[in-house]
């Protein structure tokens, strides 16, 4: 019989912030979720998810202004992102990049978790996850 880990694998990955969708509810003046992307092996920044979880109040609201400042109309993506998360987004220019815990990638992050921003890393050194 096989016992069940306690503990998922949790993998990390670094992302580009290209956008955000607004907190509610105890996140409200923050960010409720961050819209990521990560360049493809053409160059191409296409979307790969969006984090909701890992952050304290402080992080959202201190997020939110670092993004506000970065805010432009259309998003930076190669290809629309899912209609579902576009038309609540707020577009930024893809200049910040965090690091993310996930446990899957497919064409998407499976249960990712925001760890934090990545002030060493530039948005032109992140690729996909599992590319380097």
């Amino acid at each position: 019989m096989q016992s069940r880990r306690k503990h998922p694998i949790r993998l990390t990955c670094e992302a580009i912030i290209a956008g955000y969708v607004s907190g509610s509810g105890s996140a409200a003046g923050g960010i409720g979720s961050l819209l990521l992307g990560a360049h493809n092996a053409a160059g191409e920044l296409v979307y790969i998810g969006h984090v909701g979880t890992g952050f304290t109040a402080k992080a959202r609201r201190e997020l939110r202004a670092k993004l506000d400042e970065l805010a432009c109309p259309d998003p930076s993506f190669a290809a629309a992102p899912p209609r579902a998360v576009a038309h609540q987004a707020t577009w930024c220019r893809p200049q910040l990049v965090g690091d993310v815990f996930y446990r899957e990638f497919t064409d998407r992050l499976r249960h990712p978790s925001w760890r934090g921003l990545r002030t060493d890393k530039l948005p032109h050194q992140v690729s996909l996850p599992g590319e380097h």
